[in-house]
């Protein structure tokens, strides 16, 4: 498939220097946060490398960002000025396949609602993982790999339509599924819990035993859920 966003993903490439320091981080217990090891025992190349990896990790997040216009790769809402909701996600769990870490592909930009809250480690969004692995492991962005619409494979709003209005301090979300995709990550991802109200403090359903408002109702009617 083509990338449907841009920049593209060839268009990100490691220096020579975040390569070296990327094969020492996959050698360390924790190779995502090679770049918090203390100083203390480490060489002055091993302080390079952790320098090198920190600033990949900033290079990648910045490009996902451009890529996602901003939002989370999962459910949509803005980052705008809310840096400290932003996670690097790694689609496929880092745990079950280490050697993705640093992999621009299997990266993205997440809410931590979605990051922490709700995908963790999970493996359910990645098709017939649990019977043995991806279906094809020689080409991870193969669609064939995903339940849920891929935040480097596929263009989110094909999948999944996302609607929010705001008045004053009454806000309103809501999200319909397009697709069988879109269907699977409105569950898996328990976006109906993020309809309603916006929740800016990042906890889920704590409205939603509230009688749903008018606008919500609208919206649901206009597209038949």
């Amino acid at each position: 498939m083509a990338d449907p966003y841009d920049p593209k993903l060839t268009s990100f490439s490691m220096t020579p220097q975040e390569q070296r320091a990327v094969a020492w981080a996959l050698q360390q217990n924790n190779s995502w946060e090679a770049d918090r090891l203390p100083n203390k025992g480490l060489s002055d190349e091993e302080k390079a490398f952790k320098a090198a990896i920190k600033g990949l990790k900033k290079r990648l997040k910045d490009f996902h960002l451009a890529r996602q216009k901003n939002c989370c790769c999962y459910c949509s809402h803005s980052f705008q000025n809310r840096p400290i909701e932003q996670d690097r996600e790694h689609i496929i769990p880092k745990s079950k396949h280490p050697e993705l870490t640093f992999s621009v592909e299997n990266l993205a930009v997440a809410c931590k609602t979605c990051n922490m809250s709700v995908k963790k480690a999970k493996t359910s969004h990645l098709r017939g993982f649990r019977h043995g692995g991806l279906r094809n492991p020689n080409r991870i962005g193969d669609p064939c790999n995903y339940n849920i619409p891929h935040p480097n494979v596929h263009n989110w709003l094909d999948h999944l339509r996302y609607e929010f209005r705001q008045s004053g301090r009454e806000v309103v979300c809501h999200y319909s599924a397009k697709t069988t995709r879109g269907r699977f990550a409105y569950y898996f991802f328990k976006l109906d819990e993020l309809e309603i109200f916006s929740n800016t403090d990042g906890q889920r359903g704590e409205l939603r035993s509230q009688p749903l408002h008018p606008t919500l109702v609208e919206l649901r009617d206009t597209y038949n859920q």
